[in-house]
This record gives structure tokens, sequence and C-alpha cells, in this order.
């Protein structure tokens, strides 16, 4: 009996052992969640989509939450409203902290002019005066990107915008305008008809870089996109390099919000087969319901597994079909003009 006890005791020791060092865990556990509790005060975030950040300032502060305010301009949408949160309704926080709010700022409601088709110098004279309810106001342009002309398009004309036509926002909205040269050769320090020149695509609508590149027959590639400091360089072209083996361009990119009519897409694919790959963007032309049909990528040669990059920007229903040359169809995307 003696001896059985002895066998047993250095197992009993060991639970023992291992008891107690559970028991100081727990403990130890138990008193680092209630420090914890005591340190950091919870407070439950409410829902402030759809109202005045004025209205809702007070409060925000009395839950000693650190706000930070960014602004987007959505011209159907009410002044100074608050258009989203970083935190979710209903979630429990940490008091102290930071919450995004995005604030609608607004201007004066306008409506885009078609000024396609006009010569450079009456397109600023329509530009200067649109009508905003009763008073007129400028509209600012954000550049002009110049390209050459292609059959029988006149001379400093306009021959693409964006926004398109008819989008109704504010006044403080740029307006970006694509423009084939003009015949003046004093005006050549304007264009891009130096190769030097190029490096001036940088800042102007990636479409207008693409159907400049289309036009000189300037292979391309997309090669990276970059989160722009500010949401006015959203499509823009952020660095643009001229190799011999064509361009690269790289591109400002937010990814657009789902209230917005007009926006810039970005369009990924990662190419299955070698081959040289051609892409057609197509649309309705608002109005007269014309099927408008244009090529922005020519003749390419990819290959398999390279990510192929394509920036477009929608102002209506848009399709673009990316075909290869022995394979076929390899992709359609269908856009909304109106999310």
């Amino acid at each position: 009996m003696k001896e059985k006890f002895l066998k047993i005791l250095p197992y009993s020791g060991y639970v023992l052992f291992v008891g107690l060092g559970l028991l100081v865990f727990f403990v130890a556990a138990f008193l680092v969640v209630v420090v914890r509790t005591k340190e950091e005060q919870k407070v439950m975030m409410p829902y402030v989509i759809g109202k005045n950040y004025i209205e809702v300032h007070n409060e925000l502060q009395r839950l000693q939450l650190k706000v930070r305010l960014e602004s987007e301009r959505i011209p159907e949408k009410t002044d100074g409203i608050i258009l989203s949160q970083s935190i979710d309704a209903g979630k429990e926080v940490e008091a102290g902290s930071k919450l995004y709010l995005t604030v609608n700022i607004g201007f004066d409601r306008v409506t885009i002019p078609d000024v396609k088709g006009q010569d450079l110098k009456r397109a600023k004279a329509i530009l200067e005066k649109v009508l905003s309810g009763e008073v007129y106001v400028p509209l600012q342009i954000g550049g002009i990107t110049y390209v050459p002309a292609v059959g029988d398009e006149p001379a400093d004309t306009i021959i693409d915008q964006i926004p398109a036509p008819g989008k109704e926002t504010h006044s403080g909205e740029k307006i970006y305008l694509l423009v084939t040269e003009s015949s003046n050769e004093k005006k050549s320090n304007q264009s891009l008809k130096e190769n030097s020149d190029e490096s001036k695509l940088v800042g102007t609508p990636v479409p207008f870089a693409v159907d400049y590149l289309q036009r000189k027959k300037i292979p391309y590639r997309i090669k990276e996109t970059t989160k722009p400091e500010f949401r006015e360089s959203h499509g823009l072209v952020s660095s643009f390099e001229l190799k011999p083996t064509g361009a690269e361009i790289g591109a400002f990119y937010l990814k657009p919000s789902t209230s917005l009519k007009q926006d810039y897409e970005i369009l990924e694919y990662e190419i299955d087969d070698d081959d040289v790959y051609s892409a057609k963007l197509s649309y309705t032309k608002p109005g007269d319901d014309s099927e408008v049909e244009k090529e922005i990528l020519t003749s390419q040669p990819l290959k398999e597994d390279e990510i192929l990059r394509l920036v477009v920007h929608r102002s209506t229903n848009t399709k673009v079909t990316l075909v290869g040359k022995e394979t076929g169809v390899a992709k359609v995307w269908k856009l909304k003009g109106t999310y």
C-alpha cells in the first residue's frame, strides 16, 4: 500500500503543478481584461450617412471620436450631407478612434455643354458662360490634349470632351478637351508634334493619351495605377515614358463611387494565350442612338499570363471587346452609364 502511494505521489504532484499553472494563467488573463476594460472606454458608432455634418458634429465630439473630413462633389445631393463613414453604424469602438467622413461640397449646378465639333476659340467662349439657374458661370478647362487630325477632321477642332455633354454637375468640375492639331505652325509649342513633348501627356485623361498614341501608331501599356492625393487627379496620366518597345503609362485611379453617372473605369485581364490583341470600345451616341465604335488597342503582341490594363471613361452604356488575332474574342466588358 505504501509502495503504491509513493508511485502515485509524483503523478499527483505533476497534476497539482499543472492545475496551479492554469489557475495563475486564467487569473492573470482575467485581470488583464478587467484593466483594459477600465482603461478603454467603448462607444457605439451612430449612423450619420444622409445627415448634415453640422447636425452631428456635437454628438461625435461627445463620443470623443477624432473626426477627419474628406470631400466629394455630387451635384444631385444636398450640400454638407455625409456621403460615407469609415466605421459602420452599431459597431463598438474605443473612444478616441479616428472616424473618416465624406461630406458633399456643393457648387453652382450646371449641365455640361456640348462643344464637340466647335473650333477651340468658340469652345472656350461657350465654357466661359454656362447657365446655372438664372446666372452664367464659367467652367474651368482642366487641360487641352492636341492630337494629329485623321481623315477629314478639321484642324484646331474639339473632337472629344470629358465630362461628356449633358452631365449634371457643378461649376467646380474641370473639363478636358481633345483637340486636333492646328495647321498654324506658330502653335506648335502647344502641340505634341515633337517626341520630346510627349511628356506633356502627364496630367491629361488616360483615354486622351491613348487616343494620341493610337493616332501616332505607338504601342502602349498601362504599367501601374496609383492612388492620387486629390480626387481631381482620378483618371489622369501620372507618368509617361517612351521606350523603343512603346509607351509606358502610369495612371491615377480611385475606385469609382457607385453614385456617379460618369467616371473612369480600369479594366484588367490576364492574357490566356500568346497572341496579337486589339480592343474596341463601342457605345450608343445619346440623342440619335447611332453606334460609335473606336479602337483603343491595335495589334499589340501580348504573352500568356501578362496583365493587360485598359482605362476608359464611361458616359453612357459602354462595351469593350478584347480580341486575339488567332484566338478570337478573349474578353467582353459591359459598363453601365449610370450606376
